[in-house]
């Protein structure tokens, strides 16, 4: 039940302060760094970054 509670501040998360806040939530409640961050990816790739972060560049590799 806590990991739902910890999805949902996540996915209502519409700043980044508030999914900042919500990081803390979820780790608070149990819920693993690594899970935070796949479903943060999860949520970004289906819907798009929050609208106060720029989009995330590709890495490029220089060759060198």
């Amino acid at each position: 039940m806590a990991y739902k509670i910890a999805k949902l501040m996540l996915e209502h998360a519409g700043t980044f302060l508030e999914r900042t806040e919500a990081v803390e939530v979820a780790l608070s409640l149990g819920m693993p760094l690594h899970e935070i961050e796949e479903y943060l990816d999860w949520l970004d790739a289906t819907r798009g970054p929050l609208p106060d972060m720029p989009p995330k560049e590709p890495h490029e590799d220089t060759g060198d």
